[in-house]
């Protein structure tokens, strides 16, 4: 009760019945939720792959040819071609 009034059941809050609402439906049997659901799902894929390489990729390539860069280096210095070529060693 609202104000001493009683206002319905839940949704029946005491006004006119509605008209003109129409339902539709469709059987079960005739849905098909998974219909080309396969194939959208490759070409989606491959599209948005194709999409995004080069924001990926390219910094991906530069930042492993840096690592690699990196490690030769590295590996070089600590050779001893590399300590008579930039003079480490005498510590």
């Amino acid at each position: 009760m609202a104000g001493g009034k009683w206002m319905g059941w839940w949704g029946h809050l005491g006004l006119p019945k509605q008209r003109g609402i129409v339902v539709y439906t469709l059987s079960p049997y005739e849905q098909r939720a998974f219909a080309g659901a396969l194939h959208q799902a490759v070409f989606n894929t491959f599209r948005r792959f194709t999409g995004q390489i080069f924001y990926i990729g390219v910094p991906a390539a530069a930042a492993y040819s840096v690592f690699t860069w990196g490690k030769k280096n590295h590996e070089y210095r600590l050779s001893k071609e590399g300590h008579a070529h930039y003079g480490g060693g005498d510590h």
